[in-house]
This record gives structure tokens, C-alpha cells and sequence, in this order.
């Protein structure tokens, strides 16, 4: 029959799209459901409304679960793999992989019709050519034939695997934010109305303001800190959760009460207003940076230039202050300027245009060098040919170039100071000249200087400052630096000066890291030092002078620098933000890797208006005005907006949620504005997807009830007549459903909601744990009670859960080996029974007709008791027999569930505590306990589990003991 006739011959077939066509040309003759002509009316309905539902829908039909599906459930078969051979195929032989974890949902349906749902459950698939983790929601229902049997199952689907990785994602990326809160390098906190209350506060910002965080977070401002009223940071706060301006200062003082002192810091103080989806603000982010040590260093850094003035001024010798490479003359005190024979027009000039007789002698030179190296250059006696009164003189000076180094360590200027000595180097020029060097080089400098001679490294000549940097005394010059200074050895000293004795090349060195040993301590510092060959009288070097200067606060200062770079740049790199820069001059966009990749444009170089063809047309005008009016004075300089980049080679559409803020200078210009951009085409996409399916299952469900109602309207004639029959039926189910409705409730609540709470108590527990360092020995074991505490509930639940389990009876009519039953028990007690030397001996036991889950639940609780309740110091023993009984035979006092001619009586006898007798009818009772928790832990439902096993298998449960004697517990089974 050709497929036209085949769909004009079973018109359930027609439609379905790609499934319908096959499923109408499969060969159906091959399986054991037939030809569609065969098929019973059940299976065709089924078969026709899965291949007309927009719904994934799938299909296991009659005892060999033969396998129909439709076009929606298609795609997650994958493109390589399964489909289409899934079509007719024995679902066994379908899904090997996944078979033992679906097989059983499958069973319990064909079994008893009970429906079954799962939600984002983990079914890995062989598709695409691998096997992939795949999560599901799904359902299981029955699809009964004609008779009312169930002939097959009916699965409704859809995968969530996307929906559920991206919430491990979310879930990580708020795990990390929250990390990062917590081990910011800057005092953040959050504030709330009402009263302005501390929501959080990180330790940082604790020890910004000298409290515990126990005594800030939680408690209104003025509470907390007390200080702080009538300073005005309360209206601050107030204005910006009223007006939604954030605050934004530097270096504001505040006085606050740190170690039981009023003390007032400086902090870079930032208030951004915190706003919930609908715009309302609902607290305020503080970010607060101390900066008190800058602030102070500064005004120390102005007290002492405004006392270095007033020295210079009124300084008993010549001295000028030179500044920048220009050397422009800064200042000058009488006596310079008399050396000079200028007057008080000289401030503010070149030194060369001042004095042009010195470009053909050695000092600008020097003055360069001096300013190039930062090294301060010193000399006696010195010659230099002034003129005065329009003569040239010669004359001889004292003097020297310091070098003045800004905050960075830049040389900005060199401070000279000269004596004039004219007078006593005409009379002693030849004999002083050596003694003068040395005396101002090394003793007279204000650097560390000294001179090693000799293929030893001799020490001749060291001044008060190497000595100190050294942390000896004068004993060690005449001796080799590595004999006197052992510690020396571990550097590369030695082998810079021998390359300087065979080179005659300066070497220097900026910022080694050298260890010594002062007062018996070890110092690590960095030194800026120059090796500097010495000549003798044939040119041969013989030794070197080295200029120290120790950096090590400086160098201290850059590290911290860096690392705190370097944690800016991890947070970027963990949030996966994309970074971005505008230079408003140029115009100039610098990108980061990340946004290189994904607008596939590399904008260095260029105008940041080339970037706006990259995105959607319909965003580029909006983005084009955002950026402008961001860097418009008038506007707050904040930039915000989502927009759509399209990669120009692949195509790919990528949406992007951009932020910036303008820098904007002092007359109110914007210089630059830098910003970070998030990709967020994945949250879009899941939003787009989500209301396309709401749209689809709306539609459906519409459809649904149309068809319902004209199908009611057809059998209300029919149902007339067993109206009072369906009544009563009606009445029966809803009984049973109330029941049934219940017991799933509860198994919800137990293992969904009432165990998620108690999952984020031991989090949070584990949280605060980590940060013990600041709190109490009694804090911590508060924290522990609470965590045993929520252990303890937890174990509850899930034994309320399997209780509840339990009470639903299930198939009892399989054969169950016994002695296999206490096998898999005794596997699973294996640990326990090893730690406490326990003795577990079985004889043979029978086979029974029953629920091997619910019988191994029975002899786990029984033998996990024996063990548990043992006696101190003595190994546990536990025996497990089998006899058989007449139902004359029976105790008075035991009444099976189900009468029967025999019975199995099973045994467990242990050598533990036993218990009280008369306490015989609490035992087998939910939370029912003989022993405290701190003696035994327990929850008091094992037992009754116990008891609803054994009645669901028609039988009954007793026991027998005394104190310190053990127990003995008897089953009793129909045969």
C-alpha cells in the first residue's frame, strides 16, 4: 500500500511532520504489535494524539515496549545516534545505557498504573555520537487497551538541561561574589532603612572603624557608631536613598573611636544606591578606603617643604634648589645669589640662561647625571670660573647636588648646597687634595658609600651610613667583605664586583633583595647600588667605589601595588567581565581580550564611533546617544545599557549589559570613560524560551478543553444513567486520593522543602566557621550545637520519609532469598561491623514471597540496633535462625496480619543492653526512645519501620529481654 493510501486507509496516522511520515512507511509486520490495521483502537488513539501534540511526548507499548515518539521529542535523541531506529524498536534494546534507572519507573507503572513524575533528574544518553549527561523532567502514566489493562507507558518530557546548568552557574558565580564580599581588600558594607541599619558588613570594614562585626551588622548607624552623630554621614546616607544620587568623595575625615580612643581617619568614601527590579532603592552600598596614612604623609610632605624653605632661606651657607630637567631655579638664599652676583630675578629661570658661563664646565652635566640617576653628587674644593661685576673668577667651592625624589621615588629636583673655599685651596690645594676627596665622598654624604680594593673585595673605606646599613662597626674595613659580612656569600656581590674589575664597566643594580644579620636579626631589605671602577695611575683597576640606597619601603609599596592589581584583575577574569576604555581626546577605545573575541574587532588604534556598525541596527542609535549624554558635564557620567554585538566574520549575535562611569577633570570635562560589559545571551535566550513555552502550553491547554467540553456534551446522556454509580465511585477515589495525596506531600515536604533549610544552616555554619579568627571560643561551639542540631533533623526527616515509604505496601508476590537479603546487609554494615569487632552468624533462612527493598530495610534496622545498643567493652554477637511453626503454635499475644496455615519464625538474638520488658509496646512506636541522645543516636523509627515490613508481608514482629542481657527480636511470616 502506497503512503497516500496508507494515510487515506488510517487517517489517525495523517500528520505528526517528520515522525508521522515515518512512523506511516515503517514496516510494522516486523514487530510484534502488526500492521496498523491490527493495532487496537487504545493504541491508535495514543499513537495519533503523541504525533499531533507539540509536547514532547514518548511511547512504550505492550510487553515488549515497543517505542513510538514525536517531532518535539526528536531533538533529544540527538543528530547521531538513536534516531531513527529508536522507531519500533524493543525499548531494552533502545536504552542500555540508562535500562537499569528507567526499567523500574517503567515496571511500577505496567504494575499497579501509578503515574510517576521526576524533576531535573540526571539520565545520561548516548546521542551525538558520545554519552552525554542529560537532566529531564518527566512522567510516567499508564495507556490502557480496551479492557482496561494496562498495555502500555506514556512519557511526557522535557529536557532541562540547560535551565539546570545555568543554575550550577548561578549558584557558583553568587558562591564566588560572596567570597569576594568577604575577602575584599576594602571596608564595603550595605545599609538598610529603617534607622540606616547595618544589613552586612565585611572584616574589613570592621576594622576600618576598630568593632566586631557582631557589634555593627544588624544595628542602625548611630547605634553602632555613636561617634559619628553630628557629623553629617546620616543626612549623606539619607540623601541618596531619597534622591537615588550616589556620593561619591575623597579623602573625607571622619572621627571614629578605634582602641577605646577618638582617633580621625581619611577614607575615599563611595554611597551607591542599591534598587530592586522596580527601581525602588532599598539600601545603599558603602565603600570605604583608608587612606589616612596618604593624607597625613602629604601633610607632612607640606610641613616639611614649607620648614625646607625657611631653612634654605635662612641657611648658614649657599644653597639653591633646582627643579626639573631644566634645572629652573626654585629658590636661592642670599648667599647663593651672592656667589651667583645676580639678584632676585633669577627664581623661575633656567640655571643655564642665568649663569651661561657654566655650559663650557663640567657642573650642568653633573647636575643631568645627578638628576638621570638619582645618585647625589658631592665635591671639595671643587673649581668653577663665575662671573662677577662682568669678570670671570675662578673659585673653589664645598658643595653638593642632592637629589629631591617625589612620593613615586622620581627625582623632581636637586638641592645644591656650596661653601666657598676659595681662600684655603689656593693655600693647601696640592696637599689636602686626596684627604678632601675622601673625607666629602664618603664621610661628609649623605648616601651610603664605600670602596672595595683587591681580587678579595677588601673593605678600605666605608661611611657611617654603610655601616649602618651593614649593622657593624668600624672593625670590619680593612677585612674581606665576605669574611667580615658572611652572609654576603648567599649574593651575587662578589661576582658583579670581579666583572667590574675585569670589564672597568659601572655596574648598577636597582632594587636586589639582600638579607643581613643585625643585632643578631635577620633584615630583609632592596638596595639601588653603583659599582664604580677605581683607576690607578697606569689606568688598571684596582677597586671600586659603591654609592647604596636602600629602597626597601619603596619596593614594599610597588608589591602591594601590584598585588592589588593583580586581585582586581581576578575578580574581572571570575565574574568573566569584558573591560573597555574611551579616551575622550582621541577618541581612542581600548578593549579587553575578552570583548576582542566577542565583537571579533580589535579597536586599538582607532575611533571608538567605528565600534556602532558592530551592533544591531536597532540598537546602534541608542547606544550612540547613551555614550554621548554619559560624557555630557551636565550628566552624572554614569553609562548603562543592553545591546547586541554581531561578530563580523561568524555572524554570531551576542547580547551584551554594558556599565560605565566618565572621569571628568576640574573644569568639569570629561578625560575618560571606563566601563565593563557582561554577556548575557544565555539569561535572554532561557527568558525567550520560557515564554514561548507558557504561549504554547496555554494554547494547548485551550484546545484541550474545547475538545474536553464537546466531549462531555456527547456522553451527558450517558452519564445520566450512572450518575449514581459514579457518585459513589467518585466519593471511593477522592478518599483515596486524599490519602494518596498525602503521603506524596509529605515525601515532597521531607525530601524537598523541610531539608533544603536545613542544607543552608551547615552551609552558612560552614561559612561562619571559616572565618573563627574573629569569633569566640563560645560562638564556635554555638555554631557547632547548631549544626548537630540540624544533622540530627535531618537524619529525622529521612527516616520519616522511608516510614512513609514503607506504609504504601508494594509487590510482596516476588520470590526473596533471605539469606541474600542479610548478605546485602551485612555488605552495607561492613565498616560498623569491622570498627566494633562484631560477630554476625546466619543459618539458612527461607525464601519468601515479598518486597526484597522492604526486607532489607526490616533486617538493616534490626542488625544495625544489635550492634548500636551493645554493651561497653564487649564485642558484639549476633545470631540469626530460621524455625518453622503451625498457626496453633503461634503466642497468644501475636496477631499476624494475614491467617495462614504456617509460619517462618525468624530469630535475631544479640548480647546487648537489652531493655525493660514492660516497655515492650513503646518500642515499635514512631519516636519512641529508651535511651537519651547523648547515649545512643537514633530517631526512634527504626523499629516501627521494622513493624510495618514485617505487616505488609502478613506477618508480625515481637521481642524478649532483660537489663544488660540483650534481646531478642521474632518475626513471624505466612508461608
Amino acid at each position: 500500500m502506497k503512503p497516500a493510501d496508507f494515510s487515506n486507509s488510517y487517517l489517525f496516522l495523517a500528520g505528526g511532520g517528520e515522525m508521522g511520515e515515518l512512523t506511516r512507511n515503517h514496516d510494522w509486520s516486523k514487530t510484534v504489535v502488526g500492521t496498523p490495521d491490527q493495532w487496537p483502537q487504545s493504541l491508535r488513539t495514543t499513537v495519533s494524539t503523541l504525533l499531533s501534540s507539540k509536547f514532547p511526548m514518548f511511547l512504550w507499548w505492550g510487553p515488549e515496549l515497543i517505542q513510538f515518539y514525536n517531532d518535539a521529542y526528536r531533538p533529544s535523541l540527538g543528530n547521531e545516534g538513536k534516531h531513527p531506529t529508536a522507531l519500533g524498536q524493543h525499548g531494552q534494546d533502545c536504552w542500555p545505557e540508562i535500562w537499569p534507572t528507567i526499567k523500574p519507573l517503567i515496571d511500577q507503572v505496567m504494575a499497579g498504573g501509578e503515574s510517576t513524575w521526576s524533576e531535573d533528574q540526571l539520565i545520561p544518553i548516548y546521542r551525538n555520537g558520545r554519552l552525554e549527561d542529560v537532566y529531564w523532567t518527566f512522567s510516567y502514566g499508564p495507556v490502557r487497551d480496551e479492557t482496561g489493562k494496562i498495555a502500555g507507558v506514556q512519557v511526557i518530557c522535557q529536557e532541562t538541561t540547560q535551565q539546570v546548568i545555568a543554575h550550577q552557574r548561578l549558584s557558583e558565580s553568587q558562591r564566588q561574589v560572596l567570597a569576594y564580599f568577604e575577602q575584599s581588600p576594602v571596608a564595603i558594607a550595605i545599609i538598610s532603612d529603617p534607622d540606616l541599619t547595618f544589613r552586612m558588613a565585611n572584616p574589613f570594614y570592621g576594622q576600618l572603624v576598630g568593632r566586631r562585626l557582631d557589634q555593627i551588622v544588624g544595628k542602625p548607624l548611630l547605634e553602632a557608631l555613636p561617634e559619628l552623630g553630628g557629623q553629617g554621614f546620616d543626612q549623606l546616607l539619607r540623601g541618596v536613598l531619597d534622591t537615588g544620587v550616589p556620593f561619591i568623595a575623597p579623602e573625607v575625615a571622619a572621627d571614629i573611636v578605634r582602641n577605646d580612643q577618638l582617633e580621625t581617619i581619611y577614607v575615599d568614601l563611595a554611597y551607591q544606591p542599591l534598587r530592586e527590579d522596580d527601581e525602588r532603592i532599598t539600601g545603599i552600598l558603602v565603600v570605604a578606603t583608608d587612606v589616612t596614612q596618604q593624607v597625613r604623609s602629604r601633610q607632612k610632605i607640606a610641613d616639611r617643604e614649607a620648614r625646607f624653605r625657611s631653612l634654605i632661606e635662612q641657611a648658614p651657607v649657599a644653597t639653591g634648589l633646582f627643579v626639573g630637567r631644566n634645572l629652573l631655579i626654585e629658590l636661592a638664599n642670599e648667599p647663593m645669589l651672592r656667589f651667583w652676583g645676580k639678584g632676585p630675578d633669577v627664581f623661575g629661570k633656567p640655571l643655564a640662561n642665568i649663569l651661561p658661563e657654566l655650559v663650557d664646565q663640567p657642573f650642568l652635566q653633573i647636575l643631568d647625571q645627578v638628576y638621570t640617576t638619582g645618585q647625589a653628587y658631592q665635591a671639595l674644593a671643587d673649581r668653577c670660573d663665575l662671573v662677577i661685576d662682568g669678570q670671570l673668577r675662578t673659585f673653589y667651592f664645598n658643595f653638593t647636588y642632592q637629589p629631591i625624589v617625589d612620593e613615586q621615588g622620581q627625582v623632581y629636583a636637586i638641592l645644591n648646597m656650596a661653601v666657598d673655599v676659595t681662600g684655603q685651596v689656593l693655600a693647601r690645594q696640592a696637599l689636602e687634595e686626596s684627604e678632601r676627596f675622601s673625607r666629602t665622598v664618603f664621610y661628609n654624604s649623605p648616601v651610603a658609600k664605600l670602596v672595595f680594593v683587591g681580587p678579595d673585595m677588601i673593605l678600605r673605606e666605608a661611611n657611617e651610613k654603610m655601616l649602618a646599613i651593614f649593622g657593624r662597626d668600624a672593625s670590619i674595613i680593612g677585612k674581606p667583605i665576605m669574611d667580615a659580612i658572611p652572609e654576603l656569600k648567599r649574593t651575587q656581590l662578589f661576582d658583579k664586583y670581579q666583572r667590574v674589575l675585569a670589564t672597568g664597566e659601572i655596574h648598577v643594580e636597582q632594587a636586589e633583595p639582600i638579607a643581613l644579620i643585625r643585632q643578631g636579626v635577620v633584615h630583609y631589605g632592596y638596595y639601588d647600588y653603583t659599582y664604580k671602577p677605581l683607576f690607578d695611575h697606569i689606568g688598571k683597576v684596582y677597586g671600586v667605589i659603591c654609592t647604596t640606597i636602600e629602597v626597601t619601603e619603596q619596593v614594599l609599596a610597588r608589591q602591594k601595588l601590584e598585588e592589588a592589581e593583580a586581585s582586581l584583575r581576578g575578580a574581572i577574569e571570575l565574574a568573566q567581565l569584558g573591560t573597555w576604555s574611551i579616551d575622550v581626546a582621541t577618541n581612542g577605545l581600548t578593549y579587553s581580550d575578552r570583548l576582542i573575541e566577542w565583537f571579533g574587532y580589535n579597536p586599538h588604534g582607532k575611533d571608538y564611533q567605528e565600534m556602532i556598525p558592530i551592533l544591531q541596527p536597532e540598537d546602534q542609535p541608542r547606544v550612540a546617544a547613551a555614550v554621548a549624554w554619559a560624557l555630557n558635564p551636565e550628566s552624572d557620567g554614569v553609562y548603562n545599557d543592553i545591546y547586541t554585538v554581531i561578530h563580523p566574520r561568524t555572524g554570531q549575535k551576542r547580547i551584551l549589559h554594558a556599565h560605565g562611569k566618565a572621569v571628568f577633570d576640574a573644569a568639569g570635562i570629561a578625560i575618560r570613560m571606563n566601563g565593563t560589559a557582561q554577556d548575557i545571551t544565555l539569561q535572554r535566550e532561557l527568558q525567550l524560551a520560557l515564554e514561548t513555552e507558557v504561549q504554547l502550553r496555554t494554547e494547548e491547554l485551550e484546545a484541550a478543553n474545547e475538545e474536553l467540553a464537546a466531549s462531555n456534551e456527547e456522553l451527558a446522556a450517558s452519564n445520566e444513567q450512572f450518575s449514581a454509580i459514579n457518585q459513589e465511585l467518585e466519593e471511593t477515589v477522592q478518599q483515596l486520593n486524599r490519602s494518596n495525596d498525602n503521603l506524596q506531600q509529605f515525601a515532597y515536604v521531607a525530601s524537598h522543602d523541610l531539608q533544603e533549610p536545613l542544607r543552608k544552616i551547615q552551609q552558612f555554619g560552614d561559612l561562619l566557621k571559616m572565618r573563627q579568627t574573629s569569633l569566640s571560643g563560645d560562638e564556635l561551639v554555638y555554631i557547632e550545637r547548631m549544626q548537630s542540631a540540624a544533622s540530627r533533623m535531618a537524619t529525622l526527616i529521612r527516616d520519616l520519609l522511608n516510614f512513609s515509604r514503607i506504609s504504601r505496601q508494594g509487590n510482596t508476590s516476588v520470590s526473596v532469598s533471605l539469606n541474600g537479603v542479610v548478605e546485602q546487609v551485612l555488605t552495607t554494615l561492613e565498616l560498623t561491623i569491622a570498627e566494633t569487632n562484631a560477630e554476625v552468624n546466619v543459618e539458612p533462612l527461607p525464601a519468601i514471597e515479598g518486597d526484597s527493598s522492604q526486607l532489607n530495610q526490616l533486617f538493616q534496622n534490626l542488625l544495625g540496633n544489635a550492634i548500636k545498643f551493645r554493651r561497653p567493652s564487649v564485642n558484639p554477637v549476633i545470631q540469626i535462625t530460621a524455625h518453622t511453626l503451625q498457626a496453633s503454635e503461634l503466642p497468644p499475644s501475636v496477631k499476624p496480619a494475614r491467617t495462614a496455615k504456617n509460619y517462618y519464625r525468624i530469630d535475631v538474638v544479640d548480647n546487648g543492653i537489652g531493655f525493660d520488658e514492660k516497655y515492650l509496646d513503646r518500642i515499635f512506636q514512631v519516636f519512641q526512645r529508651l535511651h537519651g541522645k547523648s547515649e545512643f543516636a537514633g530517631t526512634g523509627i527504626g523499629l516501627a519501620i521494622c513493624e510495618k515490613v514485617v505487616a505488609n508481608h502478613g506477618g508480625a514482629i515481637t521481642a524478649s529481654s532483660q537489663p544488660g542481657q540483650g534481646a531478642t527480636f521474632r518475626i513471624y511470616l505466612p508461608i
